[in-house]
């Protein structure tokens, strides 16, 4: 079995036992393999991120995906554990003209099993059977006809996921993302626009840009401090790129001068927020991270002045005005 195929079993898998639909995983899918490698993919914020997105979204082809790459990443970096995974996860399979047999499978009144995996028979477990049977099913196929082209997961840039009809997965083009950015009609009373909207492209990603600066019209403090609002916004072609530029981001920023972790609300599909000391304002500065889909926010807030009682309520707002305007671009 090839790594990608491995990885994409394996995330099958893990998307069961994470979501409670696997009742118990049976001895010839491996259970120690498996939880080694959970505990591997688990070692890393990538990687805790991707199972906690998965966990939460095991539909979403944007999760799987993430969930898929850091798998496969593992995999690659540990030739032991990918040749267990082999050697448990490669089911029996009989293939007949016009017709697919997994050995082993069977359904009783309380689980259902699919080759390696016992499911339990629920709603929910019945839901993920027909998942598993469908990469099953890919995979059997890849073996038996060769198809190196077959697309397990769609996430293509005109494709659709997340939570229903409200929650599209698209990347977006240079003009729509202009748009994520918000005008003065979105921002709290009493900011003005600093400059034009600034565009750019990072081509070994693949990814657009847009940034857009505000400044306040009066002075927020009994010295007259002028507070500013900086929105970088990009779009990449897969949400699996922006998830994986979101971890560098929050990497990046997680542990600066004096960081303070700051509450947000649940905007996107990820959020990170914080506090810290900017040495350059001699000021604290409020930075947050969200990724709503394909579409990766950075909004910087400074200074944070300590005679400003409303500037958490404010940062609040701009961070949930352009998490919204994320989505309804995509959905659009």
């Amino acid at each position: 079995m090839e790594t990608t195929d491995l990885a994409t079993t394996a995330v099958a898998i893990l998307t069961a036992t994470a979501t409670g639909a696997a009742g118990a995983v049976g001895q010839n899918a491996g259970t120690a393999a498996i939880e080694a490698l959970r505990a591997r993919v688990g070692s890393t914020e990538r990687g805790r991120a991707a199972l906690e997105t998965l966990r939460d979204a095991p539909e979403d082809p944007a999760a799987r995906e993430a969930a898929r790459s850091v798998v496969q990443e593992e995999i690659e970096a540990d030739p032991e554990l990918r040749h267990r995974l082999h050697v448990h996860m490669t089911a029996p399979v009989t293939h007949v003209r016009d017709t697919l047999l997994i050995s082993g499978s069977r359904v009783s009144r309380s689980s259902i099993s699919l080759g390696p995996l016992t499911v339990n028979n629920t709603r929910g477990g019945r839901a993920l059977v027909s998942v598993v049977a469908a990469l099953l099913v890919a995979l059997v196929a890849l073996v038996v006809y060769g198809g190196a082209g077959l697309i397990l997961v769609d996430d293509s840039p005109d494709s659709s996921g997340g939570a229903g009809a409200g929650r599209a997965v698209r990347a977006l083009n240079a003009g729509e993302l202009r748009r994520v950015v918000p005008d003065l009609t979105s921002m709290p009373s009493g900011w003005e626009r600093s400059g034009p909207v600034a565009t750019g492209t990072d081509e070994e990603h693949g990814c657009s840009m847009a940034e857009a600066r505000f400044v306040t019209a009066d002075g927020r403090s009994s010295a007259g401090k002028l507070v500013h609002a900086l929105f970088t916004v990009w779009s990449c072609p897969k949400a699996a790129v922006s998830a994986q530029g979101y971890e560098e981001t929050v990497s990046a920023i997680a542990h600066n001068n004096e960081a303070a972790g700051l509450p947000l609300p649940e905007l996107g599909d990820q959020r990170f927020a914080i506090t810290h000391y900017n040495p350059d304002l001699d000021e604290a500065t409020a930075h947050a991270v969200l990724r709503v889909g394909t579409v990766l926010i950075e909004l910087e807030y400074d200074p944070v002045l300590s005679e400003d009682a409303e500037w958490n309520a404010e940062f609040e707002q701009m961070a949930s005005t352009v998490a919204t305007r994320a989505q309804e671009v995509q959905n659009a």
